[in-house]
């Protein structure tokens, strides 16, 4: 008996076969999923590449899996599940299957018991929780107009915005003015805002401004460790509110960290997150787990199986 688990993010789909007892047998990789960004097609063709992939790595087929989790991000509202419902039933066929938001599939990553918050930094950002009574709260997690803010999106704008201000005068001084014109290969920022007149930023300019902020902030550049700082502090906020909501501001709360920022372990970023969290729940305290967050997904599915759920 085989369960599949699937994890669908913002930036790669990534699917494990696992056999009775969660051992990984074979997984599969696919490109972005959440359709919300990528388009539907994309969406699509990325599961599948991904489901395909991990079963001919298994040997096995879809009449092998007892049973499925998606964990999706954009899996949010519920016209979200109208659109991706009949796209993973297209994929897995008489195979019976479950969509959750990746949240869930973090949290479960994270605990043994499925209790506490998760709050998912990557890309994007979100946040969710479960109590012991077994109440689960998911936040809206669509963007900055509905209330939403984080992820490595807000950091590469938030690295261009003060490079700019740096160079300008209209802030304090940053590394970045400088750091930033050589991710574009160009010699100043004045060039850097000839090429944005003209271009968008690649996928790849996008993914190393991240990567430079984090550096900076660890060398001592104020503003670059106001950025990371910042962020953290306002996804504990949103991971606070979860907490409070549910009713676990007196309990020893586990707040799961999901996602590539997450995974930087980075102090100056959890730090602030739990100072946030901290101000509602003292007890609480930071999980990064070391699996990967389809293990979530995984184990998801046998306490399907399993009965559990």
């Amino acid at each position: 008996m085989y369960v599949m688990g699937v994890d669908v993010g913002g930036s790669k789909t990534h699917c494990v076969i696992a056999d009775e007892n969660g051992i990984s047998i074979a997984e599969g990789f696919g490109r972005a999923g959440n359709y919300q960004v990528c388009g539907v097609e994309t969406a699509s063709d990325s599961m599948c590449t991904a489901v395909e992939a991990a079963l001919q790595a298994a040997g096995a087929s879809l009449e092998d899996i007892a049973y499925a989790v998606f964990g999706i991000s954009g899996a949010d509202e519920p016209e979200d599940f109208e659109v991706l419902t009949p796209m993973v039933r297209k994929i897995m066929g008489d195979t019976p299957f479950q969509i959750v938001h990746d949240a869930w599939i973090g949290l479960r990553t994270g605990t043994e018991d499925y209790v506490g918050v998760v709050s998912i930094c990557g890309t994007g950002a979100g946040h969710a929780g479960r109590n012991g009574a077994g109440q689960m709260l998911t936040l809206r997690n669509l963007d900055y107009i509905t209330g939403n803010y984080g992820g490595g999106t807000e950091i590469t704008k938030k690295a261009m915005h003060y490079a700019f201000r740096s160079e300008e005068g209209t802030w304090k001084k940053s590394r970045l003015e400088e750091a930033v014109p050589r991710v574009f290969g160009v010699e100043n920022m004045t060039q850097v805002c000839a090429v944005l007149r003209h271009n968008e930023m690649t996928k790849q300019q996008k993914y190393q401004l991240p990567i430079i902020v984090f550096a900076l902030a660890r060398e001592g550049d104020t503003v670059a460790g106001e950025i990371i700082s910042g962020l953290g502090y306002e996804e504990g906020k949103y991971a606070a509110a979860v907490i409070r909501r549910l009713g676990m501001c007196d309990e020893k709360v586990p707040a799961v960290l999901i996602g590539s920022i997450f995974q930087t372990n980075e102090p100056i970023l959890i730090d602030a997150y739990m100072k946030a969290v901290h101000e509602d729940a003292p007890g609480a305290y930071a999980v990064v787990p070391e699996d990967a967050p389809v293990t979530g997904a995984v184990k998801l599915a046998l306490d399907h199986v399993r009965g559990i759920q």
